[in-house]
């Protein structure tokens, strides 16, 4: 069984919203501001990635188009021939586009390019920001602003875990119930889990599109944890339903600030990816502990 925890926790892993780390940031579920674009200059398309840290350029056929970098340099092209960095540019150095040289490198054959862009932040003068740009040599901006949204109250989501724990509790008075109340709270932990994984991957990631690594990931630990639960019975059935529920509440805890920010990052409605999070936590947590109840067997 030790072995078990270990190798599903190694899934887990994988199965958290992580894609942001191999741009040396950490995830982004939640956030306090929500980031209103202006229209951008004609010829260019530009949206916001990553919950409001990375900014997508997509330029239109037989167009061209500079961004400038903070001091004002050249900074990317957009061309025929693809999207090319300057190696001499302060901004594209420490937005780590390239290497410090000289001279234009290519970072895409395409006409669309994503880049972490530091002026992408509420702290700029009255929370705006402009990025310039040239489109075809007419002069332009790429410009918005961040608004704050409230938080939410936390209180009604401890509430709710309270009432649950006391329930759970007041269940397991009865002993012929604890094995089915262990494997119904595994099975609501994961998929209160797997919901809010596939929710966070479906929200677009840094290089743009859906996260279908965390997806599948998602979706390989699912089965790994369901099967058991399917053929096992009796004490066996529920500490199957206790792993299943600890690696729900662990992969979950990197989601907490869902529930003290106003701007969930996902794919479905914020109170609908934090009742998500609830059931995974409170679940799982419920279910690991029943599952260490005497006389689940009998």
């Amino acid at each position: 069984m030790r072995l078990a925890f270990v190798t599903l926790a190694a899934f887990a892993g994988l199965a958290a919203p992580g894609d942001a780390a191999a741009h040396g940031r950490g995830p982004t579920v939640a956030l306090d501001y929500r980031l209103r674009l202006a229209p951008p200059p004609a010829g260019l398309q530009v949206r916001i990635l990553d919950g409001d840290r990375s900014l997508e350029a997509r330029l239109a056929s037989g167009t061209h188009a500079l961004v400038r970098g903070y001091l004002g340099e050249p900074m990317l092209r957009f061309g025929a021939g693809g999207v090319f960095a300057n190696a001499s540019s302060p901004t594209a150095q420490s937005d780590r586009l390239v290497a410090a040289g000289s001279g234009w490198v290519r970072v895409t054959h395409g006409r669309s390019f994503v880049w972490h862009d530091h002026r992408l932040t509420p702290s700029g003068p009255r929370g705006r920001f402009a990025i310039p740009v040239q489109v075809d040599g007419r002069e332009g901006v790429i410009a918005g602003s961040f608004v704050r949204v409230a938080r939410p109250p936390v209180w009604p989501w401890l509430a709710g875990a309270a009432a649950f724990a006391a329930a759970v509790w007041a269940a397991t008075a009865r002993r012929t119930w604890r094995l089915p109340l262990a494997t119904g709270l595994g099975v609501v932990a994961g998929s209160g889990a797997l919901l809010a994984a596939i929710a966070f991957a479906l929200r677009s990631r840094p290089g743009g599109g859906t996260g279908w690594l965390q997806i599948a990931a998602a979706a390989a630990v699912a089965l790994a944890l369901g099967v058991p639960l399917v053929l096992l019975r009796g004490r066996r059935r529920a500490q199957a339903a206790g792993v299943t529920g600890a690696v729900a509440a662990a992969v979950t805890i990197a989601s907490l600030p869902v529930f003290w920010h106003g701007v969930v990052v996902s794919a479905l409605p914020a109170d609908l990816v934090r009742a998500a999070c609830a059931l995974a936590l409170a679940g799982g947590c419920a279910a690991a502990a029943v599952s260490l109840l005497p006389e689940l067997d009998r």
